[in-house]
């Protein structure tokens, strides 16, 4: 865990990077919904409920989703760049690109719970996977949205 000064110095990063409003918002949500998706691996984990393989898939799929965040970052911190004093409105060319980052903060946060179900063994493995990839798939349609705004195909921008 960092130490108070690398969390302040963290911090002056984001507010910088990412504003305190819209986009800092999007950015962790996605990033608290991945924490519980952790929250509840670790719960599996060491209730010892979870056989070692099927554990082992849902790290995995953790990792993919860990992945996730720097490209969830970038997309928020561009957005940003482009409309740093937006309050909490959602800028018109940037509203598609908004819409999909929740759209996968919630899925994300759904696989959290398929996996928490899952480990009550009330869900299979095989839908915390699906919630999961639904994640990757949103990211990589808020990323396609992102290139197609006005700005992005404007040469030099």
């Amino acid at each position: 865990m960092a130490g108070p000064f690398a969390r302040r110095r963290q911090a002056k990063k984001d507010e910088k990077e990412l504003g305190s409003e819209l986009w800092r918002r999007s950015h962790d949500w996605f990033v608290r919904s991945l924490d519980r998706y952790w929250h509840v691996v670790q719960e599996a984990e060491s209730a010892g409920t979870v056989p070692q393989d099927e554990l082992n898939g849902l790290v995995n799929a953790g990792n993919v989703l860990t992945d996730l965040v720097p490209r969830v970052r970038h997309l928020c911190v561009q957005a940003h760049r482009r409309y740093p004093e937006t309050g909490l409105q959602i800028p018109g060319e940037y509203s598609q690109v908004h819409r999909i980052l929740s759209r996968a903060a919630n899925d994300l946060a759904t696989t959290a719970q398929a996996a928490a179900m899952f480990r009550l063994g009330q869900a299979s493995l095989h839908s915390v996977g699906r919630r999961a990839e639904k994640v990757v798939a949103a990211v990589q349609e808020a990323e396609e949205a992102a290139a197609m705004t006005p700005e992005s195909r404007t040469p030099g921008a």
